[in-house]
């Protein structure tokens, strides 16, 4: 039942946010409609390619010198430029540059010139053309490593001698990490994983995603594909998507110190999440996106899929939505916002969003879904709203409304940035329930524990949660016991949160980072030196 209203003002932080909120742009804007699988060369600040999947037969190319409009400069058809072969089926294009050699690999298939495209018997494959100026004027395209034993391309279905990790098949992604140059591929077994190999030492191959080396969650359906990689004060991500691309197609990344070590035995953390209405249904994915900077600020392109109202996929484009950083170098998110308010006792809570434009969408989540809980995790759905879709960069502000008795109208508001993962709202005379902790990654096998300094004695219990309870989570949720002892210590007599890790049980060396606390936040992000 949709709550009753009370006739209600924007407050002043509503307003307010015509200042330093609204300073940057976090919207998601198109750049291109109908464009898949994407992929942006920046050749300098004022000067960037698009790229992506088109129809299947000429792979378009665009150019833009603000990273926003991008205009027509021509489609690249392999099958023009190659007098001997046809070429079909082509999607996920990756430009780069080597020296002064402008290069194009991509997916596809390749036939006798005139012959039936795709036939059958032939696996999908990757080639590479290349262009010596910045007319981008492609050539033929050309095998990778033909006639060899290392990673390759090939056009029959089987997995090759050395392995099926040597096949290269799908998007294909190229990155220099200041030494060496990479070549990241997808091949297939099991369904899609991701490895990699240096381009000048093609004989090692490194595996770092998918069903057939690593174990994967159900919702990524067997599919780890897509990446991207770049590089940031000093850490490694590697993004990828998973799922299929009609179904619960999402980003997802890890972070490392090395390109070796951009694995799945890394925390895999979460880009983006699909879509889905009240009924469940597919409304939006994202997915096959590519990380680009300009002057300072990160911006996801990403395509981003439709879907009809029976679920089914519709559509794909290509969007822009600009990307922060948190302290330990973990993205925002794409589309997921953790609101979390105090208690009243015995009181029931619903959530609006007001936009930026003025207008409010109320209740976003009712009552009937949040009854008396004290966080939500907003992700892009309205449900008690008709499954309305509000992007992160549309949002000025998150309220909270709470009743003891079903008549709505007191509220607290609290303003929001359009980017930001979190959101605390503070009601008058609640208390903490709980505090949602988050900490920095350190090495691969690291495990971690919690301690907590008492704010009447100053002591400090440890591990409070030990290693046996949190392992490898980077996230944990203290409602007030410390489990390994066996005692309660409230928040209220908390002045301080310390994670401790350790490698191989080895705690006597242990590393640790603390953070101050107030007794009432209710999340406490700590970074481990």
């Amino acid at each position: 039942m949709k709550p009753v209203r009370a006739v209600l003002l924007l407050s002043f932080l509503t307003l307010a946010l015509s200042g330093t909120a609204r300073a940057q742009d976090n919207s998601r804007t198109l750049l291109m409609q109908w464009l898949a699988d994407p992929d942006v060369y920046k050749e300098h600040d004022d000067l960037f390619f698009l790229t992506g999947t088109g129809n299947g037969v000429v792979l378009p190319l665009y150019e833009s010198n603000d990273l926003t409009a991008f205009r027509f400069k021509r489609d690249y058809n392999p099958s023009a430029a190659d007098p001997a072969y046809d070429y079909c089926f082509l999607w996920a294009p990756d430009l780069s540059k080597v020296g002064s050699v402008y290069q194009l690999h991509f997916s596809g298939h390749r036939v006798p010139n005139g012959a039936a495209c795709p036939p059958a018997g032939q696996e999908v494959t990757t080639f590479v053309a290349t262009a010596p100026d910045l007319n981008l004027n492609f050539g033929a395209p050309q095998p990778i490593n033909a006639n060899t034993t290392w990673p390759r391309t090939t056009t029959g279905t089987a997995c090759l001698p050395q392995g099926c990790n040597r096949n290269i098949r799908i998007d294909s992604a190229t990155f220099n990490d200041g030494v060496d140059r990479w070549l990241f591929y997808v091949w297939f077994q099991n369904g899609n994983n991701i490895s990699s190999f240096k381009l000048a030492a093609p004989g090692t191959v490194y595996n770092h995603a998918g069903p057939a080396v690593f174990a994967t969650p159900s919702y990524e359906e067997g599919i780890n594909e897509a990446p991207e990689l770049f590089k940031r004060d000093g850490r490694y991500y590697m993004v990828f998507s998973g799922g299929w691309y009609n179904s619960q197609y999402a980003m997802y990344y890890v972070m490392a110190d090395t390109v070796p070590e951009l694995t799945r035995a890394r925390a895999v953390r979460r880009l983006s999440l699909p879509l889905k209405n009240s009924a469940g249904r597919l409304v939006q994915s994202h997915g096959h996106n590519v990380i680009v900077e300009r002057r300072g600020e990160y911006f996801n392109v990403f395509h981003q899929g439709a879907f009809d109202s029976a679920g089914n996929l519709t559509s794909r484009s290509t969007y822009k939505q600009r990307v922060a950083f948190k302290p330990d170098g973990a993205m925002t998110s794409l589309n997921q916002v953790s609101v979390r308010w105090n208690r009243l006792a015995g009181y029931s809570y619903s959530l609006d969003v007001v936009l930026k434009n003025g207008s409010v969408v109320g209740p976003c989540t009712s009552v009937t879904l949040l009854g008396q809980a004290n966080k939500t995790v907003f992700d892009g759905v309205c449900r008690s709203a008709g499954d309305r879709v509000v992007t992160k960069g549309e949002i000025a502000a998150f309220r909270i409304f709470y009743s003891n008795n079903n008549v709505w109208g007191p509220f607290v508001e609290k303003a929001y940035d359009g980017i930001s993962d979190d959101v605390t709202l503070e009601l008058p005379g609640g208390v903490t329930p709980f505090v949602d902790l988050e900490w920095s990654e350190e090495e691969t096998t690291a495990q971690y524990s919690i301690d907590v300094q008492r704010r009447d004695t100053g002591a400090w219990i440890g591990p409070c949660i030990g290693v046996g309870a949190v392992n490898k989570s980077l996230a944990w949720t203290y409602q007030g016991r410390c489990d390994t002892p066996g005692i309660n210590v409230p928040l209220s007599n908390i002045q301080a949160f310390r994670i401790c890790s350790a490698v191989n049980g080895d705690w006597a060396h242990a590393r640790c980072g603390a953070a101050a606390y107030d007794g009432r936040a209710m999340h406490s992000r700590i970074n481990i030196p």
